[in-house]
């Protein structure tokens, strides 16, 4: 590869010494050559262009332009050719272009080089033959430039931090909802009313001991009804309609303290005795079985006028 870099700027020495310029063959002959790349300084991923121009005055067809072979290449490879013909008119002159484009890509770091081409063409109107050579050109082979696919490793981290943040404002929010339900729910339960002090205030609406003139054997009706509905719906069972020895079965069967039974059995009895006797109930009695359901709702409903009666008679 020197030997021949060697040769050729050998042959470019002698060939300026017998090539006849533009100029000297007249102001509208003769072919001018011209080297170029671009760009100068390259990236070592990257590629240059380089580029061998011909021009001369006059006919496309005037000169034979003689095949010449690729350039030397020095820290390059050229993996791409081109070439294109081309006439115009400058300043009323007709002016014929050839140019042949070499895409090289650099080896390593550091300076490359395009060694000069020696051109030989023939003058088809005189039949005189030239020689012509190009410029030697250098390029500066620098760091290459990131590749596109080289952010691939940001463009993941992105999108694993966007995933990230996405997760925890998803999980904060699903929290607060939470709290939020469950705040709720406790202030839904604080505020709602217990089966118990429901039947308490329905006791209270339902019989109040403080009238002189009550009627204690309805008042007895009203609070057995009381009693009835609310053990039907703490114990789901069917009390409304059922007997008082029923009520006792039922009760065992549905696991409730004997305690409970035992309270419950003594207002029914005493309800059974006003509604069926026909005789008019003792008030005390009244505000003993009233004393009984209140205890088992565990409320104070009302206060009663004759509860020293009710001691009284206890």
């Amino acid at each position: 590869m020197r030997i021949i870099r060697i040769a050729a700027a050998i042959a470019i020495f002698f060939s300026s010494l017998g090539i006849s310029s533009l100029q000297a063959q007249g102001e509208d002959e003769g072919i001018r050559v011209s080297a170029s790349a671009q760009p100068n300084e390259v990236p070592l991923n990257r590629t240059a262009v380089v580029t061998i121009r011909l021009e001369w005055a006059g006919d496309l067809d005037r000169y034979e332009i003689t095949r010449f072979d690729n350039p030397l290449v020095e820290n390059l490879n050229i993996i791409e050719t081109a070439s294109a013909n081309q006439v115009q008119v400058v300043g009323g002159l007709q002016v014929a272009r050839q140019e042949y484009q070499y895409t090289v890509k650099p080896d390593g770091l550091g300076m490359a080089y395009v060694d000069g081409i020696i051109i030989r063409y023939a003058d088809r109107e005189t039949g005189k033959e030239y020689r012509l050579a190009s410029s030697r050109l250098e390029l500066k082979v620098v760091d290459p430039l990131p590749e596109p696919g080289s952010y691939l490793w940001l463009v993941i981290l992105l999108s694993i931090l966007l995933s990230s943040l996405i997760a925890i404002y998803l999980v904060r929010r699903i929290r607060a909802r939470r709290a939020e339900a469950e705040r709720l729910a406790r202030s839904q339960a604080a505020s709602e009313v217990s089966l118990e002090q429901k039947y308490g205030e329905r006791l209270r609406e339902e019989i109040d001991l403080r009238q002189p003139d009550l009627d204690v054997n309805a008042a007895f009706g009203r609070l057995a009804g009381v009693l009835r509905r609310y053990l039907a719906a703490k114990y789901s069972l069917p009390l409304i309609s059922a007997t008082t020895s029923e009520v006792r079965g039922l009760m065992a069967e549905a696991g409730a303290d004997e305690r409970v039974i035992a309270d419950t059995l003594a207002v029914l009895e005493s309800a059974d005795i006003a509604k069926f006797s026909g005789a008019a109930q003792m008030r005390s009695e009244l505000e003993r079985a009233y004393t009984i359901l209140e205890g088992m709702l565990g409320t104070d409903t009302a206060p009663r006028g004759g509860a020293e009666s009710a001691k009284r008679d206890d």
